[in-house]
């Protein structure tokens, strides 16, 4: 009987676990396959010169994400979860600072779709860059007040309605401008979710008065949060810039296939801390200190569990089915070389993040700025000199030695503030 209750106890756990990582994880995975889709289609139906454009637009708003995260999510989602201290405030400043990044976005990405291919292509993607802020601010905006399934049900709509879009275009056609208006398109749809409410809230108050009140929120996060993030983006931008120029883009081939096995738990390493961030601020700032290291904990297992999945897949696609994903004039070696230095660097990327964001939860954002900035000096110097000095391949290997670094520097803050929190009690 004891042994039965212990497996009812037991399955009763992973139910619970599932349950609060799956809808998550599942949402924004379908959102990754939409994007895959839509550059598969860009692929067999536009030039060379648009799928160009068009990776390099993906990639803008793709960085766009990090910034939000920077700049107005994850403050938000600390401010509104500060429990009593947050009561009876307001922080609708970060909606109209919001939608200034948004419109930002909007210009870049408008300017270089008029630069690199038309103005109807700009108008779209000018809307595109701009919406699609607006939506991610919305999910961590639920997030941050405990509303997961509203932020799942926003991923699906936007998926499902990229995907619908691209079933039909595929028996009418389209060019650049085209697939531009399937993300505004999937962006308004995707909002639906959040509310009108939502929406309004961006235009509630002017911009001027939201900068002054938002002034103390980048002195003591943002601008910390924004060297990290920045330091943290010229590192990965770094390893595939050098690689391509110094050995070429057919050097670089494998490294880029190695990256792709790896590319859902990336996936769900961002939905899973927008998940998570709201939980561990909260505990932290109620003095539940037990309960934000359980959250940091749980956080890692369910990470590390998503890594060794992904691991078994790409083993059996790598040596059991190659054909699915490497072509013939890839070398099968110098993949699996690429998938094992990736998968180490994945596993790595999974031990640290829940301490970053226990790190983010405590307000430590200057010394977690100081982590990345020095790592991101030392991975640009070693993926320079095993380039040079070795096989491209083993440039991932300075990417891997640059996180280890930074996630020794996050361990050793963890622990400090753990030893305090001891001592204090």
């Amino acid at each position: 009987m004891a042994d039965g209750a212990a497996l009812a106890g037991r399955i009763k756990s992973l139910g619970s676990l599932f349950g609060r990582f799956g809808l998550a994880s599942l949402s924004s995975a379908i959102v990754s396959v939409s994007h895959l889709g839509v550059q598969l289609f860009s692929i067999h139906h536009l030039g060379t010169a648009a799928i160009g454009t068009l990776a390099f637009l993906l990639v803008i708003i793709q960085f766009g994400y990090s910034l939000s995260n920077a700049l107005v999510s994850t403050p938000y989602t600390i401010a509104v979860n500060q429990g009593d201290e947050a009561d009876g405030k307001s922080f609708d400043f970060f909606f109209p600072v919001n939608l200034l990044l948004a419109l930002s976005q909007g210009v870049i990405c408008a300017g270089i779709a008029w630069a690199t291919a038309s103005p109807a292509a700009a108008a779209m993607f000018g809307l595109a860059g701009t919406l699609s802020l607006v939506r991610w601010f919305g999910r961590s905006n639920a997030y941050a007040h405990h509303k997961p399934a509203s932020a799942a049900r926003s991923d699906l709509a936007y998926a499902a309605t990229i995907l619908v879009a691209l079933l039909i275009a595929s028996r009418t056609g389209a060019d650049l401008a085209s697939i531009g208006g399937i993300l505004v398109a999937a962006s308004i749809i995707g909002l639906l979710p959040f509310g009108f409410a939502y929406v309004r809230r961006h235009v509630a108050i002017g911009p001027v008065r939201a900068l002054n009140n938002y002034q103390p929120v980048w002195r003591e996060q943002s601008a910390w949060t924004l060297v990290g993030v920045l330091s943290t983006e010229a590192t990965s931008n770094a390893h595939s810039y050098i690689v391509t120029l110094l050995a070429g883009p057919a050097a670089f081939a494998p490294v880029a296939v190695g990256m792709l096995f790896f590319r859902p738990v990336n996936v769900c390493i961002t939905a899973l801390t927008q998940l998570e961030r709201p939980r561990m601020t909260r505990a932290v700032a109620s003095g539940d200190h037990d309960g934000a290291i359980k959250s940091e904990r749980i956080f890692m297992g369910a990470l590390v569990f998503l890594w060794a999945a992904t691991c078994i897949v790409a083993a059996l696609v790598l040596f059991g089915f190659p054909q699915l994903i490497l072509k013939p004039t890839l070398d099968h070696e110098l993949v699996a070389t690429a998938v094992g230095l990736c998968a180490l660097l994945s596993l790595v990327q999974c031990v640290q993040t829940p301490m970053s964001v226990m790190t983010q939860a405590r307000k430590a954002f200057r010394p977690l700025a100081n982590q990345s900035l020095r790592s991101c000096g030392l991975g640009i110097v070693a993926v320079t000199l095993l380039t040079l000095a070795a096989a491209p391949i083993f440039s991932i290997a300075g990417v891997v030695l640059s996180q280890l670094v930074m996630m020794l520097g996050i361990w050793q803050l963890d622990r400090k503030w753990r030893a305090e929190q001891g001592a204090a009690r």
